[in-house]
């Protein structure tokens, strides 16, 4: 099973995104069925909130693909800003309570890397970034 979805990266892309993957999750009975939407949900808002921050007049996506075997589900994310610094990706999976400021903000990927069995980045271009994280599903 695979597939791909380019969505706007806006606020309606994610509300679709969490339905589709409420949606898989159910329709093919997988285990961590809210563990896989929260960490596709905080992906995505990750990647709507990146290109945010850029101005463009062109039209970007965010590209979310989905590949499952009997094994493992395999999801990345690619956004079309300019993603997390090399030096830092080991930092933003980080979390120190005694620097905790009770912002919205900051804790989704330390909270991802712990849901998942693996997550990587990829500087795909100056302007494409990729989250990918694989999860064992033993179907």
């Amino acid at each position: 099973m695979e597939f791909t979805l380019n969505v706007n990266p806006d606020t309606q892309a994610i509300a679709f995104i969490d339905q589709v993957m409420e949606n898989y999750t159910e329709l093919y009975n997988l285990p961590y069925k809210r563990e896989l939407r929260f960490v596709v949900h905080e992906l995505v808002i990750n990647a709507v909130e990146a290109m945010g921050k850029i101005n463009t007049p062109a039209q970007k996506e965010i590209q979310i693909q989905v590949t499952q075997s009997n094994e493992e589900i395999k999801i990345t994310v690619t956004d079309e800003a300019k993603g997390i610094d090399e030096k830092d990706w080991d930092k933003v999976l980080q979390f120190d309570l005694d620097k905790f400021d009770y912002a919205d903000r900051g804790r989704g990927l330390f909270f991802v890397k712990n849901m998942v069995d693996h997550i990587w980045f990829e500087n795909i271009s100056e302007t494409k970034f990729l989250v990918g994280i694989s999860k064992k599903i033993h179907l």
